[in-house]
């Protein structure tokens, strides 16, 4: 099962549970939840699917808007 986790619909501030906290996006101006992942370039995360598989969870980003350092 597959499910989307759109975060452009959350307000400001809501804490999303495992993810951080929303924010409006530098980039785009779009809400989402900043991340700044090991060997990759920081990213505002918009939209994210995620999928339970037999030996734990898979979450691949599907909107998402990369950051200046």
């Amino acid at each position: 099962m597959i499910t989307i986790d759109d975060f452009t619909r959350l307000p400001e501030g809501t804490v999303a549970t495992l993810e951080g906290i929303v924010v409006r996006c530098p980039a785009c101006g779009r809400n989402g939840i900043v991340q700044r992942p090991e060997n990759e370039a920081p990213r505002c995360l918009h939209a994210e699917a995620s999928e339970m598989l037999c030996d734990g969870m898979r979450t691949d980003p599907t909107d998402c808007c990369r950051l200046t350092q």
